[in-house]
């Protein structure tokens, strides 16, 4: 089974806050978990999370890791990730926590996972069921009154895979992009026509990252900075695939006019 890959972008801004009302009187560093997702060609897709353990290396005369679970607060823990796209994000799970490092996030998956494809709803299992605690080694250093997003992005048409034909059954085998440290852009836009749902895929040093548009042609990355080729293809024979290139500065919210394809001649 391929492994899960996870990115996690830390966004890192000043929060002075009170603390809660916990025997623990450690120095604490907010920490957030928000889950957004890569647009893809199926209709709906729904996946379990239960939540989210976070090791953290507390200092002092003896240091020592302590887990943390942060979980998914809601009744029903199936998650329309289909619906996380063009900018929209869903809170995980949010804490308190010592101030420390980050030492590992395990992400803890329920059993549920479906997809609707043309109003008819597949099952979608788990190529690996014994698999769905994921461990995440990492560093990632907080400092106290400082708060942490780490935002998990789901790549949804390179999760879902095609187990068989006859019948026709599909499988999850989920797909996470990560991306360390605090030196991210954001790289937005609306590509025309609306009815294409063209792919997009930048790729730099540090790495390649795809994305698609959803219904109003919104795209949006979040990426490192650095210098990226941009490459869109229209899948379609109709349309004409584009490419440029250009800079994604760190912090920075980079606003593209919109595009429109052209059509083949």
């Amino acid at each position: 089974m391929k492994k899960l890959y996870f990115y996690f972008i830390p966004i890192v801004s000043v929060l002075f806050f009170a603390s809660c009302e916990d025997p623990d009187s450690s120095p604490k560093a907010l920490l957030n978990v928000i889950l957004v997702d890569a647009p893809a060609k199926w209709d709906s897709v729904f996946v379990e999370i239960e939540g989210v353990d976070i090791d953290i290396l507390v200092g002092g005369r003896e240091a020592q890791i302590r887990t943390f679970f942060l979980e998914y607060k809601s009744g029903n823990k199936r998650i329309k990730v289909s619906e996380l796209v063009g900018g929209n994000q869903l809170l995980i799970g949010r804490s308190e926590l010592p101030a420390g490092q980050i030492t590992n996030a395990k992400i803890i998956l329920g059993e549920n996972h479906s997809m609707f494809l043309k109003d008819k709803r597949f099952e979608l299992k788990l190529s690996d069921p014994s698999e769905n605690e994921i461990s995440l080694p990492t560093s990632i250093t907080m400092e106290q009154g400082i708060s942490y997003d780490l935002i998990l992005d789901l790549d949804l048409e390179k999760s879902i895979i095609q187990v068989s034909e006859s019948p026709l059954t599909y499988g999850l085998d989920p797909y996470f992009t990560l991306i360390e440290g605090v030196g991210s852009g954001k790289l937005s836009g609306v590509l025309k026509p609306l009815t294409l749902y063209p792919a997009l895929t930048i790729t730099g040093e540090k790495g390649t990252f795809s994305t698609h548009t959803d219904a109003s042609g919104k795209y949006v990355f979040r990426v490192p900075e650095g210098f990226y080729n941009v490459q869109i293809s229209a899948k379609d024979g109709l349309y004409l695939d584009t490419a440029f290139s250009m800079d994604i500065i760190r912090r920075k919210d980079s606003v593209l006019n919109e595009i429109t394809l052209k059509r083949a001649p």
